[in-house]
């Protein structure tokens, strides 16, 4: 049993982080009725807000491709910005990790108990210190937030603290076995 709650906690886990990085995190309205999202890897501009698939300008500020007045940095915020940057190879580590975790315990579940305890501790505090970052450094990183306020409010953003409950789940429940030499 505990081996399919750790493959299942693992698997959810790696389901929510890919979620987090394709999916918007955090939106703002604009004066004149549009709506900016922000996601981990650039700036959509929707148009029409109540219209689902609505027209948008897309920007990638990882890259710089797109409608890039969208994704300019903010003035003097080289360090919010560059923070801002830091936070998808964070998720995506965090990602790569409990895809590790979980290869880990199905290959060997009894023998690897501590490896993947540590493996989904490490996914946690990777995935845990990139919304960190990411709280931090939105709404100062983009100048398209200087005068709108963001709210952390969409799919991607719920979507990674529903993953870190499940490393934190996956975590716990290794660390425990480990230290009480269940098998």
């Amino acid at each position: 049993m505990r081996i399919k709650l750790l493959l299942g906690s693992n698997f959810f886990a790696v389901l929510f982080l890919a979620v987090a990085l394709r999916g918007p995190w955090g939106s703002g309205m604009a004066d004149d009725g549009t709506r900016f999202d922000v996601s981990l890897h650039g700036v959509a501009h929707v148009l029409h807000p109540k219209i689902l698939r609505s027209a948008s300008y897309n920007c990638t500020y990882l890259t710089g491709k797109g409608a890039i007045e969208n994704c300019a940095p903010a003035a003097e915020s080289d360090a919010p910005f560059s923070m801002l940057c830091s936070v998808f190879p964070l998720v995506l580590s965090g990602l790569a990790l409990a895809m590790a975790s979980g290869l880990v315990t199905y290959v060997s579940p009894y023998k690897s108990k501590a490896t993947s305890a540590a493996l989904a501790a490490a996914s946690l505090a990777a995935v845990f210190a990139g919304t960190t970052v990411a709280q931090m450094s939105m709404q100062r990183a983009l100048k398209v937030f200087d005068e709108i306020p963001l709210y952390f409010d969409r799919y991607g953003f719920k979507a990674v603290w529903a993953a870190m409950a499940c490393l934190l789940f996956a975590a716990a429940l290794s660390t425990t076995s480990t230290m009480l030499k269940h098998d």
